[in-house]
């Protein structure tokens, strides 16, 4: 079987999304998977929105080209970006079936980053997936606050070959919390970088970055390190710190469990379905107060949490992504 993947979110680009769908085209056996990305062969930007998602000037050129080319047997469409807009048009002007992946909480961001109206940035989601044979979403969570009628839930993996806990004890410093992630505003870094009476790591980029620095002097700021080295960093902190109120999954957390840390995070969508409160992390209206509680029964949360992350496979994860394709 052959299938076509349409996303604008692709490598070189740096965020949670590429990530997953590296890994699900990765662990994909026994099929041809043809990936159509921003940077394809013949594609021309025309100008980058948030995070480097480029616009392209001639997305449904490229878009009826490599479909004519290919002849894929299923579609995935990944994202609402021109690419994704673009396939969806093809698909319906020729009968062909889909399904979509909803990845980012568009209308939190718009608003944030650009004060788009929620309900201007909803509809266009909402019209968008309407078409759509499947919505695969990431969280109970979001599939109750999205309520498309069509939707499954999808979850996500990480690789343990990379993400565990070899060296944890010897890095181990034993009052610092971390976060990993994009340097962004909608982040809610702030609250991160204000908390008192720990050490604080934050590693990552982005457009925030230079604004945190200025502010909160007493953070370590990391910068940008290579996936493959961030365990090391994971290792040298205790507890998981993660502010966001915006995202549909936080991948991020789950690596961090994988390398034993418990997470401490807000009680909302995301961190409520990847975090068991009391379990493997706490949640709650107040960062400090969970941090405090996840330090008081450090040992049993950090095991548990390691135990939650160590069943999560991404070969299982591209198994039930590969499940729900239509025809």
């Amino acid at each position: 079987m052959k299938i076509m993947l349409v996303t604008d979110a692709w490598k070189p680009q740096v965020n949670g999304v590429v990530y997953t769908l590296h890994n699900v085209v990765t662990n994909i056996q026994d099929h041809e998977v043809f990936v159509l990305h921003p940077k394809i062969e013949g594609s021309e930007t025309l100008f980058n929105l948030y995070y480097n998602i480029p616009i392209l000037k001639n997305p449904f050129e490229i878009v009826r080209r490599y479909f004519e080319q290919q002849k894929p047997d299923r579609v995935h469409i990944a994202t609402e970006g021109s690419l994704g807009v673009a396939a969806r048009y093809y698909c319906r002007k020729n009968g062909i079936k889909f399904n979509t992946s909803y990845h980012t909480q568009l209308a939190d961001y718009g608003w944030v980053l650009y004060k788009v109206p929620k309900f201007i940035t909803s509809a266009f989601i909402r019209w968008f997936h309407s078409a759509s044979g499947r919505v695969l979403v990431t969280t109970k969570s979001i599939e109750r606050q999205l309520n498309f009628k069509n939707s499954v839930v999808w979850g996500r993996g990480v690789d343990t070959s990379i993400f565990n806990a070899e060296k944890r004890t010897e890095n181990r410093r034993g009052n610092t919390i971390i976060f990993v992630g994009r340097v962004s505003k909608d982040k809610n870094l702030d609250d991160f970088c204000s908390i008192r009476w720990y050490e604080k790591i934050l590693v990552g980029d982005g457009p925030y970055l230079n604004t945190l620095k200025q502010r909160y002097p007493d953070v370590e700021f990391a910068g940008f390190i290579d996936h493959k080295k961030l365990p090391e960093w994971y290792n040298k902190a205790d507890v998981f710190v993660f502010p966001s109120k915006f995202d549909t999954y936080g991948l991020v957390m789950l690596e961090a469990m994988a390398c034993g840390l418990p997470v401490a995070a807000y009680d909302v969508p995301s961190p409520c379905d990847v975090v068991q409160n009391g379990v493997t992390g706490w949640l709650g209206d107040d960062l400090s107060k969970n941090i405090e509680r996840v330090f008081a029964d450090y040992t049993n949360l950090s095991n548990n949490a390691q135990k939650f992350a160590n069943s999560k496979s991404w070969k299982s994860i591209s198994d039930e992504f590969v499940s729900h394709l239509i025809n």
